[in-house]
């Protein structure tokens, strides 16, 4: 079947933007987990459950689409640079994630109307979602082998 006029895609056309397309198929499925998480914790554990969930959620979704996101802003650099942007984004997030962390913990407004245990138990099945989707999203991306463009010479 030849491709129509409007169809964005040709067969064995590689991905343009594969953080892109890791990003959406992340978002899709960490929308599905965090949306059901948030219905049970709020029958669990009332309101403080809901916003619970949705801190987890968001919290999730910020952090790890940030490194997908530093990820697609260096794909015009060298593997190396890549490697050191995706080294440095880590590294960053996980301090900012520690330091927020440990406000979190010390702070007896967010405990009065945030439920901490739904908060983490969210997070983390969100966190299982998000990669869920993200592997899912990579196992169907088209990324060549070998360089398109060169000539070839026998």
């Amino acid at each position: 079947m030849a491709p129509s006029a409007h169809s964005p895609k040709v067969a064995g056309q590689a991905t343009r933007h594969p953080a892109l397309a890791m990003l959406r198929g992340a978002l899709i499925a960490a929308l599905v987990v965090g949306v059901n998480a948030a219905a049970v914790s709020t029958v669990a554990a009332g309101l403080p459950g809901l916003w619970g969930a949705l801190l987890g959620f968001l919290m999730v979704v910020i952090f790890s689409g940030a490194g997908l996101l530093a990820l697609h802003l260096s794909r015009r650099t060298s593997p190396t640079m890549q490697l050191a942007v995706a080294m440095a984004s880590y590294t960053g997030r996980i301090a900012i994630f520690g330091g927020l962390l440990a406000v979190a913990l010390s702070s007896d407004g967010l405990a009065r109307h945030v439920n901490l245990t739904v908060l983490g138990i969210c997070a983390l099945v969100v966190v299982m979602g998000w990669m869920a989707g993200e592997i899912w999203a990579w196992s169907r991306l088209r990324i060549p082998i070998y360089d398109l463009d060169g000539e070839v010479t026998a």
